[in-house]
């Protein structure tokens, strides 16, 4: 892992250049598999079919965050953040089991993640998840307790729309927040995009652990000449 305690961020001016930054890093994402999973036509085992469910699960909420954002969609551009946390801790959880190829055949079967166990014989369950992750990411856990308030239905999905004013309170029915000025969603841009990176750090540690392009081209080849034997 590279971040571990610390979250050092570049400082930056605008909500605009926050967001360019989450779509380049979703774009790194994206191409991350690229090299490891090649040549066309290689084989995928099912566990790196799960990887790429992870790159899609990460592409498809860096431009639905982005488009809320601009939208003023607040509560659903809280709830796409605690979405990719969750995306990262079960690819994370796949460090846990002890074998990985049986646990990737059980995922792409339509198993439920919460039915994997770790090494230990624990059931991987989104607390032991998020809670074994902070280890490595100290701010995992705060980060998505608090984000699933917003997942629910719960409290926070009234708390966040009320604006307090002289004669009273005021609920915004509205599903945005017009008026919300930009500097408001620093932080949970900055939030977003740290997630992005954790599951690409996650994502690339995972992918060295696979068989790379060189071993895939041989076992490709291999296969084509028995194929031609045939």
């Amino acid at each position: 892992m590279i971040e571990t305690k610390g979250i050092v961020l570049d400082d930056l001016l605008d909500l605009v250049g926050r967001l360019d930054r989450i779509r380049a890093i979703a774009l790194d994402i994206e191409r991350a598999p690229d090299k490891t999973y090649s040549p066309l036509g290689s084989f995928l085992a099912p566990v790196e079919w799960y990887s790429l469910a992870a790159v899609t699960k990460s592409t498809s909420n860096a431009h639905a965050f982005c488009t809320l954002v601009e939208g003023r969609n607040t509560i659903a551009a809280i709830a796409t953040v605690r979405m990719q946390i969750e995306a990262a801790m079960r690819l994370y959880g796949l460090t846990l089991v002890d074998d990985v190829e049986a646990a990737g055949a059980h995922l792409m079967a339509g198993n439920k993640f919460g039915q994997l166990k770790s090494r230990e014989g624990v059931r991987l369950a989104d607390k032991v998840l998020h809670e074994a992750l902070s280890f490595e990411y100290a701010w995992v856990t705060e980060a998505y307790e608090d984000t699933s308030a917003f997942v629910h239905l719960d409290g926070e999905n009234i708390k966040s729309k009320l604006v307090h004013l002289e004669m009273g309170a005021f609920f915004n029915l509205s599903g945005v927040d017009a008026k919300r000025p930009e500097a408001a969603y620093f932080h949970l841009a900055d939030t977003f995009f740290v997630a992005l990176r954790m599951t690409k750090d996650i994502l690339l540690d995972f992918l060295r652990t696979r068989p790379q392009a060189q071993e895939r081209a041989e076992r490709l080849a291999a296969f084509r000449r028995e194929l031609g034997e045939k």
